[in-house]
């Protein structure tokens, strides 16, 4: 332990004799684990941290499976089978998130609501913090009007008071009554609601049909002793069941099983993995070149390295010290490093935005602290293995008794050519990676989306329920606000929809063919459905490729009309003309639900610029309403200027007509776009952040070699010069060697490219792994790197003087 104190006391008053060094290996290291500790907080915030509810390891997610949609919710009549028939679970609940208006005193609030069966807490093992969860009589048909808030509704509404319970809340136009206070920071699907009610009371309302899926997530508690596998099996036996008993509704319907957890985070653990091994390549880099650093600062220190031994110190003292000041270094350059992941954990949540689950709020904590230190002693171990490698092959004798004429170190030359070869084949490889990103992220983001996005203002207007039950009086609402919003000065034309486009969803409905019934539930015909206004498509630009759109008078009372895409056109109807078919809504042929003349084939709009147009059917959202509801309609304003310069007047024109009716989300359509692609975004962006600092890295390194080499040769280059070689000779030597490293690393990072960029091929968008241009350009430029690299070094060998350097020592 005294020699580890003196050793430690003697390596940080090395390092403060050497300030320039010191700072520029610190700096160095702790750019690399800055990095890699930013990254790993958001993988540990996301991946690693368990979800706050108890024994979360056996909480299970259940969804069902069809051909053509592998994810779907589950309809309420298979909830209640697979709740009542499984016998691998303790208990099984429901939620369902909406939304729901409150009004009272206060201006009218849009809030996240749940709704949730009485069991779930329980579950869950979540307790409110304040009041009670729900009883089971209450969460049923008929059942008592009970709410539970949110802590931050709590302190927002209330202002934290402790007699909010029995207090009456307005949601959708309905009274309840509040029994409990949620704990602080509740979340449940990566959602924070506002509000919960029970789930049973709006489930019995639900049509009994086994095709209707309106988001009911059920949740199960897995016993002890039972696998996953286990439940599976289970659970695809039961589905097999309900297949024979209900042929129609439940034929080709499976069921999944899923940890919590894993369901949760499954789109975003790949991008976080990529990342966290591209940061990880970036600290090898870092500690290369500090290696590098400390193999010339070993070199020079070769002979008080062989003093020290010839007065007793042993290799292994050498090697502690030798280490022990590198781990120093690391250290420090950890501490350094948790500063700046500090300072980046805000732009890298801003850059993030919607890429991540929920409202995920990455901090550092005892296990990114954990990781740090864990980082900052391999890195030290890492650094230091290469100077100590060499420390260990000094020859005491020959390094006490040499004159040093300017010989060149061969050994440690070759150490440090091979740390530039692994720098450049580790930035090879992130470069090779950040340019496929780029490439396909340019490709995405020039994808046509189907309509023109610029100068529209967006508005979703959700309608409760209980404010406006009743059919007429709800559409005369939507139609008030479509005519009072395309008034408004500067609005060239105004449309709405139930859900729009670059969204990543949509409503999903069966659909038949008049003259084409379906022989068995294998023929069963899907197509994504959207209610819309009549100006909707001429808003967007979408194009009219035949027919017609929809007008004025294609309302209720009228006979109803349809139009479709080209997709749709393509796939139901290859051979012949779609214009004047007729549809139905839903599996097959019913009396009393209306055929629907096909008007118009319209262009297709893509719901993600990833991902091809589906078949799509639009239907007049008059005509609409009288088959499925409509409650909520999001306005699309094509505006003469800068349409975030209506949003005030178009609010106003809302609480003018309705001054409890919430205006949400107003954005533009330029903001829907970008939130669209904002993951790959964020996986580019990021990726070639730690590219660009791989590159610069690796151009440190490529100058320190070379100019390391210089010094070391000068005696050699005095001797050619001497002999007659030719400034431009010496130039080229110094720039060869350069470019020989750097192709020797090009061509492992070639392989390395080849071995490990297939893991990126699901983030890339029209891009092959191996594309010419992306590895060509990168190869170019790290050619050109190394060149400017080693420019100045080279120059500086041309201008040794001969006489100078045959008296170099």
């Amino acid at each position: 332990m005294d020699s580890f104190l003196l050793d430690l006391r003697y390596a940080g008053r090395r390092l403060r004799l050497s300030p320039v060094f010191t700072l520029m290996a610190i700096l160095t290291i702790a750019i690399g684990i800055g990095a890699t500790t930013a990254i790993f907080t958001v993988f540990n915030a996301v991946l690693l941290r368990p979800l706050p509810f108890r024994d979360p390891s056996r909480l299970l997610l259940l969804t069902e499976r069809l051909p053509k949609f592998p994810v779907l919710s589950v309809s309420y009549q298979n909830y209640m089978d697979w709740r009542d028939q499984s016998r691998s679970f303790e208990s099984v609940g429901a939620v369902r998130t909406t939304a729901m208006t409150l009004t009272g005193k206060d201006e009218p609030e849009r809030l996240v609501g749940q709704m949730a069966t009485a069991n779930l807490f329980d579950l869950l093992g979540v307790q409110p913090a304040l009041g009670r969860p729900f009883a089971a009589s209450e969460d049923r048909a008929g059942g008592a009007t009970v709410a539970l808030i949110s802590y931050g509704l709590w302190q927002r509404r209330y202002a934290g008071a402790s007699n909010v319970l029995g207090q009456a809340i307005t949601l959708d136009n309905k009274p309840y009554s509040i029994v409990g206070v949620l704990p602080a920071g509740f979340q449940l699907l990566q959602q924070n609601p506002d509000v919960m009610v029970p789930f049973e009371p709006w489930a019995k309302t639900l049509p009994d049909d086994r095709s209707w899926h309106p988001g009911i997530q059920p949740i199960a508690r897995m016993k002890k002793d039972v696998s996953l596998e286990q439940v599976q099996a289970e659970m695809t036996a039961i589905a097999k069941r309900l297949e024979q008993q209900y042929p129609i509704y439940d034929t080709g319907t499976g069921a999944n099983v899923d940890r919590m957890q894993d369901r949760l985070v499954q789109n975003v653990r790949p991008a976080l993995i990529a990342l966290l091994g591209a940061v990880g390549f970036v600290l090898l880099i870092a500690c290369t070149n500090v290696a590098a650093l400390l193999l010339a600062r070993a070199a020079a220190r070769e002979r008080e390295i062989a003093i020290r031994a010839s007065i007793g110190a042993t290799r292994l003292r050498i090697l502690q010290q030798l280490m022990i000041e590198s781990v120093l270094l690391a250290t420090s350059g950890a501490v350094v490093g948790l500063l700046i992941a500090y300072g980046a954990m805000k732009p890298l949540i801003r850059l993030a935005a919607t890429s991540l689950p929920g409202n995920t709020n990455p901090q550092p904590d005892l296990w990114v602290l954990a990781f740090t230190t864990a980082i900052a002693l391999v890195a030290g171990i890492v650094c230091g293995l290469t100077p100590a490698i060499h420390s260990w092959r000094v020859d005491v004798r020959s390094a006490l008794s040499a004159t040093d004429r300017g010989g060149v170190d061969s050994g440690a030359l070759r150490l440090r050519g091979a740390l530039v070869v692994v720098e450049v084949a580790v930035a090879m490889l992130l470069l090779a990676g950040a340019g496929l990103l780029i490439r396909s992220f340019e490709r995405l983001s020039s994808v046509a989306p189907g309509f023109e996005t610029d100068h529209i203002l967006i508005a979703d207007i959700p309608v409760s329920p209980g404010a406006r039950p009743n059919p007429a009086e709800r559409m005369g609402f939507f139609d008030a606000v479509l005519e009072r919003a395309a008034a408004l000065p500067g609005m060239k034309s105004v449309g709405a929809a139930s859900v729009l486009p670059l969204s990543g969803t949509g409503s999903v409905i069966h659909f038949n063919i008049q003259g084409r019934p379906p022989k068995s539930a294998h023929e069963f015909i899907m197509a994504n459905y959207r209610v819309v206004s009549p100006r909707y498509l001429q808003t967007l630009g979408v194009p009219l490729i035949k027919g017609r759109f929809f007008a004025d008078a294609d309302r209720d009372g009228a006979p109803a009309v349809v139009l479709i895409n080209q997709t749709m056109a393509r796939t139901f109807f290859p051979d012949q003309d779609p214009i004047g078919q007729h549809l139905q809504l839903g599996a097959t042929p019913e009396k009393d639900v209306p055929w629907m003349e096909v008007v118009g084939i319209v262009g297709d709009v893509r719901q993600g610029l990833d991902s091809d147009a589906p078949t799509e059917m639009y239907v007049p959202f008059r005509q609409g309403n009288q088959v499925l509801p409509v409650f909520a309609l999001s306005v699309v304003m094509r505006t003469a200027n800068d349409p975030l310069s209506q949003s005030n007047s178009f609010r106003s024109v809302v609480h003018a007509i309705d001054a409890n009716q919430p205006v949400v989300k107003i954005r533009t359509m330029d903001d829907n776009l970008a939130t669209s692609i904002s993951q790959p975004r964020f996986r580019t962006v990021l990726l070639s952040i730690f590219a660009a600092i791989a590159l610069l890295l690796a151009a440190v390194g490529i100058y320190g070699v070379m100019a390391y080499s210089v010094t070391q040769r000068t005696r050699e280059i005095g001797i050619r010069m001497a002999l007659g070689s030719t400034p431009g000779g010496v130039f080229r030597i110094v720039i060869g060697n350069a470019l020989r490293l750097t192709s020797v690393g090009v061509v492992a990072g070639l392989i390395a490219a080849f071995a490990l960029t297939r893991y990126l091929a699901s983030f890339l968008f029209q891009v092959r792994i191996m594309d010419p241009l992306t590895l060509g350009a990168v190869i170019v430029l790290l050619a050109a790197v190394s060149l400017f690299a080693s420019y100045l070094p080279a120059r500086r060998a041309t201008r040794v003087h001969p006489v100078v350097a045959l008296r170099y020592e």
